[in-house]
């Protein structure tokens, strides 16, 4: 008699527990809190509109790409035994966010440090708006468009979203991709009147900390995914007659800098073409004044990972001989 086949379950199904194993850090993460809080109270007895809210956090849960990050997002929810919430759930005998911290940074302790930095953000590069709320730990979509970034207290970055079209007082280049008009944190009161308070906190470490960097993220219209347009600093506050203020910002470049090859091509044609509406004096005095070394920064390019067997076989096939325009090889 032949033995008895075992069933082909007994070697794949594993607990969810289990199959994180396999999984990168990240993933299984995100799966540790899926599982010990998201799906257990989706899966419950709690009314519909406590669901809908697990069910937007989970929005939250796929946009991490650090553990960091997320362990930050965790730790947020503090153990308010009053939250309406954590005592419907809690009522259930479901876990919540409160509740795995400490056992997330228990299972995770090797990566919970690593977060997001400046240094990840590629010039030319495409971003979405929970990216750039993740690095600024800030988990509203509708809190606008300037966030300070800070440790120990103190300013070390300003985060700025800016759109360079719609609403009433729109950012723009006043120079392509060197020199950014951008409105100051703004308050509409109740009589309708806008308020541009240097006293607001992005508005105040932009105008107070010198050489402070601003990290610009840009995008054309609310429709479009942000660009992230490089470290600038303050270079000038500006009034209007109507009250309003921007702030004139000026790229720089630091060393470490990483920008997308393609774009920074696109910019240097676009500056060229800038250059050559002028006069040949002001490019002369431009040039008087330049540095004789040009800056350098590290770029980054997409390129398609080509067939191998494909370029074999035209090689084979043109025998010596450039199909285009029939002369002996070396092709250029």
């Amino acid at each position: 008699m032949l033995p008895r086949r075992k069933s082909l379950t007994s070697y794949t199904t594993m607990c969810p527990f289990q199959a994180m194993n396999t999984m990168s850090p990240i993933h299984a993460a995100r799966e540790y809190v899926l599982e010990a809080v998201q799906r257990p109270a989706l899966a419950s007895a709690l009314p519909e509109s406590t669901q809908a809210k697990v069910r937007h956090s989970d929005i939250w849960l796929n946009q991490f790409k650090r553990i960091g990050d997320l362990f930050a997002y965790l730790k947020r929810f503090s153990a308010d035994k009053q939250d309406g919430i954590y005592l419907e759930m809690h009522a259930l005998g479901l876990q919540t966010f409160e509740d795995i911290v400490e056992p997330f940074e228990k299972r995770f302790g090797d990566w919970v440090g690593d977060r997001m930095r400046a240094s990840d953000f590629v010039i030319g590069e495409t971003y979405s708006a929970h990216d750039i709320l993740i690095f600024s730990a800030n988990y509203d979509t509708r809190a606008g468009g300037m966030f300070v970034i800070e440790s120990d207290g103190l300013p070390t970055a300003v985060v700025i979203k800016a759109t360079l079209s719609g609403g009433r007082y729109a950012n723009e280049w006043l120079e392509q991709g060197r020199r950014l008009k951008c409105f100051l944190k703004s308050k509409t009161l109740k009589d309708g009147s806008v308020q541009f308070g240097e006293h607001f906190k992005p508005n105040a470490a932009i105008l107070n900390v010198p050489g402070l960097p601003v990290l610009a993220f840009v995008r054309h219209t609310s429709n479009d995914r942000f660009v992230y347009a490089g470290a600038f600093s303050f270079h000038q506050l500006h009034v209007e007659a109507d009250g309003a203020k921007w702030f004139e910002l000026v790229l720089t470049i630091p060393t470490e800098v990483i920008a997308d090859a393609g774009y920074v091509q696109r910019q240097l044609q676009d500056r060229v073409a800038s250059a050559l509406s002028q006069s040949q004096q002001q490019r002369l005095e431009r040039l008087a004044n330049a540095p004789k070394k040009p800056k350098t920064i590290r770029t980054v390019s997409t390129a398609f990972v080509r067939n191998p067997d494909v370029i074999a076989e035209v090689l084979f096939r043109a025998e010596g001989q450039c199909e285009g325009c029939k002369r002996p090889a070396p092709f250029c």
